[in-house]
């Protein structure tokens, strides 16, 4: 018996997202009225810096990267969105323009639940404004670790606490052990270049925090992962 090839509906997608489940049947029959989705291929800027926010934007599959480029031109990735996470909603809060691209790393679905509905959300839906305030404050907490790991030299440590990052139970909920990310991509999201990544993936492999296999890595340990330390100066490990 063949099975027909559908599409994915919005709906499908919001089925799966934990947070939409606690609102109350007005918001969710809103959120499902107005929510759509949107495929981006590989290198495709699904948001792009500088534009005015008109959505939260959440990955129903595939993977995201927040990126921006600084005066002198470098590109400076700040983090990725894999499938279950969503990005952007403090600045659909404060209507503001985008300060960074958000580009799919590999051929992406996308929902987007417009402006005016986010905006009806939230002023209508107190189970709502709960999944924001949660989301902010994960955020927050996220940048702060990413910051601190974006100023470690150790290209394994750096390579560690940047995985352990994607590991975060509110904002990204869909995330298990396997990580379908390859070394490109992976060294897109840290910022280092493939051989680098490659070389730490194997110290890491060997430590026992994680295990490499084709088309992507098993995480093992996430708090080991996120409590590495920086190589002393002159340690080889």
């Amino acid at each position: 018996m063949v099975v027909p090839h559908t599409e994915p509906r919005a709906a499908d997608v919001l089925d799966r997202t934990p947070w939409v489940n606690s609102l109350g049947a007005p918001a969710r029959d809103r959120l499902y009225s107005d929510a759509f989705l949107a495929s981006y291929q590989s290198g495709q800027v699904v948001a792009r810096k500088g534009s005015l926010s008109s959505s939260w934007i959440g990955v129903a599959d595939g993977l995201l990267k927040i990126a921006a480029v600084n005066r002198s031109g470098k590109i400076v990735m700040f983090t990725g969105i894999p499938s279950g996470g969503w990005i952007g909603e403090g600045t659909v809060l404060k209507r503001e323009l985008r300060l960074y691209d958000i580009v799919a790393v590999r051929c992406s679905t996308v929902v987007h639940i417009p402006m005016r509905t986010f905006e009806w959300l939230h002023a209508h839906s107190i189970e709502f404004n709960h999944t924001l305030i949660e989301h902010l404050n994960e955020r927050l907490g996220q940048y702060i670790t990413m910051m601190e790991a974006g100023r470690v030299s150790d290209v394994v440590a750096r390579t560690a606490r940047s995985i352990a990052t994607l590991y975060n139970p509110v904002l990204y909920p869909s995330m298990d052990s396997h990580l379908r990310l390859s070394q490109t991509e992976l060294g897109e999201l840290v910022g280092l270049s493939r051989q680098s990544i490659g070389a730490a993936l194997k110290r890491l492999e060997v430590e026992g925090l994680l295990r490499v296999e084709y088309g992507g890595l098993t995480v093992i340990s996430v708090e080991r992962l996120r409590s590495y330390e920086e190589a002393e100066s002159g340690d080889c490990r």
